[in-house]
């Protein structure tokens, strides 16, 4: 009776069986879901081996790395998307060519497409407080505009809201948010001037309404004189 290796086809290994021989087959890679990845709203597509002679591991490990893949690929977007669509497609190419061996990259794929969807979300999260952090400077000139929008005039309102909606960064924001506040306080500077002085004009026309001799003799008598003066007329009656 003849032993045959482990790599020896698929009729010899099934002759070896039948002849009560147990050959030792090397078991299928492990596919298992990375802890923490949600599923897709919108899965990815993940193209299935296609090989007349495809063997059944090969075919329960693709049903296995299937549905974790097509969520990797539904939570990334732009290049890091297409680096693992690409990656999926010459392996499934591969296998297509009856390169079989290859399914056993299945895990590697998955555990690379993790890292770009780890990278991605950190990038994301990056990205969305740097947006939130800028919207809520650009809120900050915006009120001020709007609470000073009298003060400031509608020409210099209009240009100001324009330069807000453009500025795209915190130092842009921020300069513009300088000159807001600078001719805010012009501005107010020069309407406590102007109320002052129509304070003023407003004195001056109420003095020429009084007599003069009341004029000159009111001002200077508080109301404690004008209580002694009276107490002192009603002892002399």
């Amino acid at each position: 009776m003849t032993v045959t290796s482990p790599s020896t086809s698929t009729d010899s290994s099934a002759t070896e069986a039948h002849a009560g021989l147990r050959v030792s087959l090397p078991q299928p890679p492990r596919i298992v879901r990375p802890h923490g990845l949600p599923r897709a709203a919108v899965p990815g597509d993940v193209p299935a081996p296609e090989h007349h002679h495809l063997p059944g591991w090969v075919k329960r490990v693709y049903g296995q790395a299937r549905p974790i893949l097509g969520d990797l690929l539904g939570g990334l977007e732009g290049e890091a998307r297409t680096n693992l669509q690409n990656r999926i497609d010459v392996l499934t190419t591969g296998i297509n060519a009856g390169k079989f061996s290859l399914a056993w990259n299945y895990p590697r794929i998955i555990d690379d497409g993790h890292t770009l969807y780890q990278r991605s979300r950190q990038e994301n999260a990056e990205l969305f407080r740097q947006r939130r952090t800028i919207e809520l400077a650009r809120r900050k000139v915006a009120n001020m505009l709007r609470d000073g929008a009298a003060k400031l005039g509608a020409e210099t309102n209009a240009r100001f809201t324009k330069e807000m909606r453009g500025a795209n960064d915190l130092e842009a924001i921020a300069s513009l948010e300088t000159e807001v506040k600078a001719d805010l306080a012009q501005a107010r500077s020069a309407g406590e001037r102007r109320r002052d002085r129509e304070i003023d004009r407003t004195r001056q026309r109420i003095l020429k309404t009084i007599p003069k001799s009341a004029a000159s003799v009111a001002p200077q008598e508080s109301w404690q004189d004008v209580l002694r003066r009276f107490a002192e007329s009603q002892k002399a009656e």
